[in-house]
């Protein structure tokens, strides 16, 4: 009887002592899932991610965790908010892992199983490779920095020459990364194609259908002292690399009105490791800097020229800093699918390669787009909930449109393409905030081609070609009975006269820059003149004629230049013509 009694008094005990435990945990921790309500995308690449939580919590609540959030994120940047109620006394990051299900597969399964395992392994051994590439570049441009502030290298001075030299190479690194980063972009892509095949036949063959494997995902555990009981708002910020954006452009031409419109749109991308649900989006021009400091003058000595020490300098240099000088490296590894754009009577539509139509009025777009210029850049903050997965695919997303002011023009230069071009001269285009990027060229609803903006210019004008114009015909061809070879003493003189025909082909008037050149020589033996320069613009330093040309509906015009070149006779001179 006492036996029995013992042993019901341990059952409660053990009762009673597990719901204390039980008790404790839920009273000492409370947990709630972060949404993502701000991204603000930087160009090129870069994220800042602005995430809410509400939490259930009491006074004696010592723990919160926060999950769903990113699975990369730079720590140093997370910015945490809590009530005036709440003590925050720390907070991790970590990543968590949810359990897997287990899933019965055949045999055949299990071998596709292990075959993603090691495509996996590839890409992780890729991704692995572009981060010690960009460290190594960042690195590399904070040595770069140092040298240039303060002159000198391993404590010796460093001259003006070396550094110039030090530039140039650090330029031409510059595409060398940015290709290979792009390269192994494809590389993961080509990667995750063959998983996602892979994982298709899987599901054909696997016995239990519908079940997704839960993706890890970053958590955050807040140590806290709570006040009072009740609901904690809690408002959290970080930076993550793996989002960014790029500029593309549509420029629609109506060739009836010479009016033409600019269609500024972005291609975002993401692989953050949680999708973001209806999210607003803020397009920043900027890139994070993390070098913030300006630079200071120190004392400038000059050396003479040491080959060991210019030749160490090379041996360090080698990769760049892409946050600073690249265009974009995450963004820039996807390419966007070929669009198909016809259209509407209220937009145009939009038609990948995978079938999807989806209609979309720019006009409409722009109404819910706020331009916010700073003191370092440009944002564009879009007032409309996105989702946007998390799988690195683009998204296109438009911006804004606006008629320019641009003067059209035809350019030719039939020494070395048979085609005219039509080409917008855009005079303010500083107030249009442009960045690099690719251009489709849309005439009169008809997709022509790709063209590409680059705003990186000091010239008071912009050029932006709209393709070829078919409609104007250019002819260059060699007057035989005017060119001439004549013998004189030790020398031999040849002589070219070359004819260009221009014909306007068009309903309208055409205003065309027309360009040739003759060759120029740096040899003492060999002297090249221009004999008749046909009335053109001459460029002597670097041989170039430029002829400005009216022609009416359906006129023509002849031109001809003649050029002559004299040289030993037993001298034979390549590419005389």
């Amino acid at each position: 009887m006492k036996k029995i009694f013992l042993m019901s008094g341990i059952i409660l005990s053990c009762t009673l002592s597990n719901a204390q435990i039980l008790s404790r945990e839920n009273g000492d921790t409370a947990r709630a899932d972060a949404e993502i309500t701000n991204a603000t995308v930087y160009f090129g690449y870069g994220a800042e991610l602005t995430h809410t939580a509400k939490i259930r919590g009491s006074a004696t609540t010592k723990t919160i965790m926060i999950n769903q959030l990113s699975t990369n994120i730079d720590v140093n940047s997370l910015q945490i908010s809590c009530p005036e109620d709440v003590t925050l006394l720390s907070h991790q990051y970590n990543l968590f892992y949810p359990t897997v299900p287990i899933v019965i597969k055949s045999r055949e399964a299990e071998k596709m199983e292990d075959s993603i395992k090691l495509i996996n392994k590839e890409i992780n051994r890729i991704r692995n490779t572009i981060t010690i590439e960009q460290e190594t570049m960042t690195k590399t441009g904070l040595l770069i920095e140092t040298t240039v502030s303060t002159g000198s290298s391993n404590g010796k001075p460093v001259t003006s020459d070396e550094l110039l030299k030090l530039v140039e190479y650090y330029n031409a690194k510059i595409e060398k990364s940015r290709t290979n980063i792009f390269n192994y972009g494809q590389n993961i892509d080509l990667a995750n194609e063959k998983i996602e095949d892979i994982r298709k036949r899987i599901n054909a063959l696997s016995k239990v259908t519908n079940i997704q494997n839960p993706k890890p995902y970053g958590q955050l555990i807040l140590q806290v002292i709570c006040k009072n009981a009740g609901e904690i708002p809690v408002a959290l910020s970080y930076y993550t690399n793996n989002a960014g954006w790029t500029p593309m452009y549509d420029i629609r031409v109506n060739s009836k009105t010479n009016k033409v419109k600019l269609v500024y749109k972005a291609s975002i991308t993401q692989n953050t490791g949680i999708d973001w649900k209806k999210t607003k989006l803020t397009l920043s021009t900027g890139t994070p800097n993390f070098g913030v400091a300006a630079p200071i003058l120190s004392p400038w000595y000059l050396q003479l020229y040491v080959p060991e020490l210019y030749n160490a300098l090379q041996g360090k240099v080698a990769g760049i800093n892409v946050m600073r000088n690249s265009v974009q490296s995450f963004g820039e590894k996807k390419q966007l699918n070929e669009v198909v754009i016809t259209s509407e009577a209220e937009g145009y539509k939009m038609k990948d390669i995978t079938g999807r139509v989806s209609t979309i009025d720019p006009s409409t777009l722009q109404q819910f787009t706020t331009l916010n210029q700073g003191q370092l850049n440009t944002n564009f903050e879009i007032d409309l909930p996105y989702d946007i997965e998390g799988n690195g695919k683009l998204h296109s997303v438009t911006i804004k449109d606006q008629e320019i002011d641009c003067i059209l023009k035809n350019y030719a230069i039939p020494r070395v393409d048979k085609e005219a071009y039509l080409l917008a001269e855009v005079a303010d285009w500083q107030n249009l905030d442009l960045l690099p990027g690719d251009a489709n060229i849309i005439m009169d609803n008809t997709y022509i081609g790709k063209s590409v903006i680059d705003p990186n210019t000091t010239a008071d004008t912009l050029n932006l070609s709209l393709g070829k114009d078919k409609r104007l015909a250019v002819k260059r061809s060699l007057v035989k009975e005017l060119s001439s070879l004549k013998a004189s003493g030790g020398s031999n003189k040849q002589t070219f006269t070359y004819e260009i025909i221009v014909k306007n082909n068009k309903l309208t008037d055409v205003n065309m820059l027309l360009k040739d050149q003759y060759p120029l020589s740096t040899i003492k033996e060999v002297e090249v003149k221009l004999e008749d320069g046909g009335e053109a613009m001459v460029n002597e330093e670097v041989g170039v004629l430029t002829w400005k040309i009216a022609l009416k509906p359906g006129e023509s015009k002849k031109l001809r230049f003649t050029y002559s070149v004299k040289y030993p006779k037993d001298k034979k001179i390549v590419n005389l013509k």
